[in-house]
């Protein structure tokens, strides 16, 4: 008979097999059935990523040394998510599924603690979207620090100059994801931001954000350096993504910054 302490890491072993594993799709006849299909031909995707560090000390990485460092092992956990999942954060094609259990495999990640989640509402226009940065420093600014944030802000606003340069119906729903990396106080925290902007192309303006009320999302949690540590093995086993990957491995990586003057309004 296996100890208590055996028998706990078993199931705990188990646990991630189920969660790497991903969801399985719902078939399409049922969603059919549901009458939940739909023409998702006016939405896109927006990804951004962002990492800081504020030069804290971390603990040893024991049988995770090959990874190099504690923010690459948690990048190769979001690989892992985002496999399992099915999505692609360097397309710009909306899937809702696949949207769908992104979210619900970061929300159930299991080598994430003290998870929080929670939104803010913001109202936007074309002459005005620094409501959006507001939701966003009311959500993570005890989160991360003044660095981090400037980045994330920065980040948001290149998945904005994606949303304007890339064409698509005259209007469309743009879905913006922006994933945070940060260590603060030896606490490396794993972060999702998310919301929905509608656009309307205007001939000679290009594409401008609607009057509209927008919620932001958060989910947060901290990497559980133990429990990696304890699957070492398995983390192993798993595709390696160094953290700079992940962040310029994101859709809107490549673009500027958008320079609108509603940032500021």
């Amino acid at each position: 008979m296996s100890t208590l302490i055996q028998e706990q890491l078993r199931r705990e072993a188990l646990e991630i097999a189920i969660w790497a594993e991903g969801r399985p799709a719902p078939l399409w006849e049922t969603l059919e059935k549901l009458g939940l299909l739909g023409d998702d031909s006016h939405q896109e995707t927006g990804v951004g990523n962002t990492y800081g560090w504020d030069s804290s000390g971390l603990p040893g990485l024991g049988p995770l040394a090959p990874f190099g460092s504690w923010q690459s092992v948690a990048a190769t956990i979001l690989r892992k998510a985002e496999d399992s999942a099915g999505f692609d954060q360097s397309s710009t094609e909306f899937d809702v599924i696949r949207w769908i259990n992104f979210r619900d495999q970061f929300e159930t990640m299991p080598f994430l603690a003290d998870i929080t989640e929670d939104s803010h509402g913001a109202s936007i226009s074309s002459l005005s979207l620094r409501p959006v940065i507001s939701a966003v420093t009311n959500l993570v600014g005890g989160l991360v620090t003044s660095d981090t944030l400037t980045g994330i802000i920065n980040s948001i606003k290149k998945i904005a100059e994606l949303a304007v340069q890339n064409k698509g119906r005259q209007q469309k729903n743009s879905n913006v994801q922006q994933g945070v990396l940060t260590v603060v106080n030896g606490d490396l925290r794993l972060g999702l931001l998310r919301t929905t902007v509608q656009m309307e192309y205007k001939t000679g303006k290009g594409y401008q954000q609607l009057n509209q009320q927008v919620t932001v999302s958060r989910l947060f949690g901290s990497l559980d350096y133990d429990k990696c540590v304890r699957n070492a093995e398995t983390l192993l086993e798993w595709d390696g993504r160094d953290v700079h990957d992940w962040v310029n491995g994101a859709s809107s990586s490549p673009y500027p910054l958008n320079t609108s003057p509603a940032w500021d309004n």
